[in-house]
């Protein structure tokens, strides 16, 4: 796996790529307050691979969604997810053979040899107790849009299984416990935007899914490249986090990469492995 900022990452196998919730063009906050947004072709170019096979968006916030469409119709590759996430795609061109409607209950789909489980959840309440830009887009969306116009349609933990290794993807930090029953997953992925407004929040992730690696997400302050290195955005305990993680369970290992960097997780017969 390879972390591509804010909640992105590149998810692959030897012989299958998925993206999840790929966001490169990030915007500076003046032009996000004020003018329409559209992807960075050349910064998209230089992050993510030749190859993709699925992209899927956990919710359709712009953060998640923007660089969504565009890369799924310059790889050739599905796209996946809400129908506010599948709106905002063909209102992009992408061909309708190509999308991947994921109703409210959530879905499975299988993509090469990684198979991929929305799973219902709740998006974090990130501002003053409330989950911002809250609702669905159910038609094409006129583009470019402003920022507030990605609602955010539905959200879904993202849980993908590949030669024996699965990964639990929460892009937004809340989650519907009894969705999670009968779930293991050997790396989670924990988005920390909003992690302290919402009750056990890491121990709740832990319990259920019992994780052999543990790996933060959407920490970072993304309104500006990638090049400039990882800022943390404001009111973010990423220490705090890997203790509270350690305290839970002190044999789960726990990794803070940094972007673009490759993890490689080995099945725990070390057989197989993803190559990310």
């Amino acid at each position: 796996m390879r972390w591509l900022g804010t909640a992105g990452f590149v998810i692959a196998t030897r012989t299958t790529t998925v993206l999840i919730d790929p966001f490169l063009s990030r915007p500076g906050l003046l032009r996000l307050a004020s003018q329409t947004l559209t992807p960075d072709a050349a910064a998209i170019t230089r992050w993510i691979p030749s190859r993709v096979d699925a992209v899927v968006c956990g919710h359709s916030h712009f953060d998640h969604l923007l660089d969504a469409p565009h890369i799924a119709a310059k790889t050739g590759a599905k796209i996946a997810g809400s129908p506010t996430t599948c709106a905002f795609a063909k209102a992009s061109g992408v061909a309708p053979d190509k999308l991947v409607v994921i109703p409210p209950e959530g879905a499975s789909f299988t993509v090469g040899d990684i198979d991929v489980r929305f799973v219902p959840s709740l998006h974090g309440r990130i501002f003053l107790g409330r989950v911002p830009a809250p609702g669905e887009v159910s038609t094409s969306p006129p583009l470019p849009a402003r920022a507030w116009h990605y609602r955010m349609g539905g959200a879904f933990g993202l849980f993908l299984k590949a030669g024996g290794v699965s990964i639990y993807h929460n892009g937004s930090a809340d989650l519907v416990d009894a969705e999670l029953h009968g779930i293991h997953a050997d790396v989670l992925i924990a988005g920390l935007a909003g992690r302290r407004a919402t009750r056990d929040y890491v121990k709740r992730l832990m319990t259920a899914l019992t994780p052999r690696l543990v790996v933060p997400t959407h920490h970072d302050a993304f309104f500006a490249p990638l090049e400039r290195g990882v800022h943390l955005l404001p009111g973010i305990d990423v220490d705090g986090f890997l203790r509270e993680v350690r305290d839970l369970d002190p044999k789960v290992t726990r990794v803070t990469p940094d972007y673009g960097e490759d993890l490689v997780v080995p099945r725990e017969d070390a057989r197989a492995a993803f190559f990310l």
